[in-house]
């Protein structure tokens, strides 16, 4: 099992912002009565920060009850073991839990600690602040602070501090003619900082032909911008005079958003050990290999960079381009091995009135619960499930006829119906409505997606939480009004633009009528 502990150098290795906050206020209160009370950390007055909070009393012989449990860690683990003893939880975890609790009893000192999560399969770790406290009558108290750490965030991290070579990623600031005069540094590993001798904060949003010199003059500006343009990756060496030494780069760099990412190194080492070896055939060997390990790594990195790039950040869903790649890669199949394709369209209903009634973190909330919904009620490496922007999805469906879909949907409609999301201390429900299509065998992607754009208009008409084909006919499957208000078979459409329907707006932009 995973696990680290630290008394020292908390605040720099906590990722939760409120980890700071509470060992602060703990010290403090520490420092002025030789011990903390527990008053300022009882749940009922911390607000949102109970949500991630766990409360532990000793009952001795090294166990410890549970008085509170967060909504937000039993949601995470799918278990409440409010009023269970830690000795109920079994294996390595359980007596982890009970060494660092009697630990922090012992030393009265707050402890930080990182471990493997063990329940909840879709927490990478588990990062935790340990506070001894003293309750009103003298007693003993543990207050604990859990928050989930995010596997693809600490995953990107590591790539960019772990690399040897310098890595930049560049948004590309243009002209009023459109055309790139410029570009900003919106993330910077270790390695490029202090190739440029700057620190790492100081060079985020800072202008690359500043923090850069030279990049104009080395020609790796314009190359660059070309990669950027045509969004076809390129690798380079270069000369370059850094510090009044000539020197050599090698330079690989693929296009990112409207910009570009570079990854360099200083191989001017190579490059003269390179030059000398021409004089001997082993040496001359052994540098190439060298440099075709050194591409192969970094071609690695690419793939994974841009796999990560293809990702909804919200949701963890496919991204609007890498979902499109993915339906005209279907459409492809089904068109040379003749089998079906199905999608279906998703829209929240009156999202608006959950932005408005919990905020924008209810609303991400309700997101990424039907993102899991969708992704649980779909097959596994088959299906397709992408996010296009503000509360609507799509779900690509190869292998699969107007039934399939129908069923599929209807199985996720009622998950999402059945979906109770917590968030700070409330309960949200949403429903959702489906607009299903089948490829026709001939129809462009932009034909097929306005089909099912216009039966989710009708699902919508008809009174929203409903599953509703183009052909015609109701899925069978939904509860909803009796009008039949379906796209009619081979109905002229307009290419498919995802746009704000009349009654709904795109989340986190001027209020409109909610959908």
């Amino acid at each position: 099992m995973y696990r680290e502990i630290h008394e020292i150098g908390i605040e720099e290795r906590a990722h939760a912002p409120a980890i700071p906050r509470l060992l602060a206020a703990w010290t403090a209160l520490h420092e002025r009565y030789g011990y903390a009370p527990f008053d300022p950390f009882d749940p009922q007055g911390l607000g949102s920060d109970a949500d991630d909070l766990i409360v532990l009393v000793p009952l001795g012989d090294d166990d410890y009850v549970y008085v509170h449990q967060g909504a937000t860690i039993r949601a995470a683990v799918g278990l409440d073991m409010t009023g269970r003893r830690t000795s109920d939880v079994a294996g390595a975890t359980g007596s982890f839990f009970r060494e660092v609790y009697a630990r922090v009893l012992a030393d009265k000192k707050a402890l930080f600690t990182l471990h493997r999560g063990a329940v909840a399969s879709e927490v990478h770790l588990w990062e935790r602040l340990l506070l001894p406290c003293r309750d009103s009558d003298g007693s003993d108290v543990i207050v604990v602070f859990s928050k989930a750490r995010e596997f693809r965030d600490d995953l990107l991290s590591a790539i960019l501090d772990a690399s040897l070579d310098g890595i930049l990623a560049v948004r590309l600031r243009r002209g009023p003619d459109g055309g790139p005069i410029d570009g900003d540094l919106i993330a910077a590993n270790r390695r490029a900082a202090q190739f440029l001798g700057r620190p790492v904060e100081d060079l985020i949003d800072c202008r690359l032909l500043e923090a850069f010199p030279g990049v104009i003059e080395t020609g790796i500006w314009d190359r660059c911008v070309v990669v950027a343009e045509t969004r076809a990756s390129a690798e380079f060496v270069v000369s370059y005079r850094h510090d009044g030494v000539d020197g050599w780069f090698e330079a690989a760099v693929a296009p990112l958003g409207d910009g570009f990412m570079i990854n360099f190194a200083d191989i001017t080492a190579r490059k003269q050990a390179e030059d000398a070896a021409e004089l001997k055939q082993l040496e001359f060997a052994a540098a190439n290999q060298a440099l075709k390990s050194e591409i192969a790594r970094r071609q690695a990195l690419e793939t994974e960079l841009n796999r990560l790039a293809a990702i909804d950040p919200l949701t963890g869903t496919l991204n609007r381009r890498a979902l499109t790649e993915g339906l005209q890669k279907a459409l492809s199949l089904a068109e040379r091995y003749a089998h079906a394709v199905s999608v279906f369209l998703v829209d929240l209903d009156h999202f608006k009135a959950v932005n408005d009634t919990y905020g924008h973190a209810g609303g991400d909330a309700v997101l990424r619960q039907v993102a899991l919904n969708l992704a649980h009620g779909l097959r596994e490496d088959v299906d397709l499930v992408g996010r296009l922007g503000g509360e609507e999805f799509v779900v690509v469906l190869p292998y699969a006829g107007t039934d399939e879909a129908a069923t599929a949907a209807e199985r996720v409609r009622a998950a999402v119906a059945r979906s109770e999301i917590p968030h700070e201390g409330r309960t949200i429900r949403c429903t959702a409505s489906f607009g299903i299509a089948a490829w026709d065998g001939r129809e462009t992607l932009d034909r097929l997606l306005s089909r099912a754009d216009h039966a989710l208009y009708r699902a919508k008409a008809a009174g929203r939480n409903v599953v509703l084909v183009d052909d015609g006919h109701w899925s069978g499957l939904a509860a909803g009004a009796d009008l039949d208000v379906a796209l009619a078979p081979g109905a002229d459409v307009v290419p498919f633009q995802p746009r704000a329907r009349r009654g709904t707006r795109p989340r986190r932009k001027a209020p409109t009528d909610q959908s």
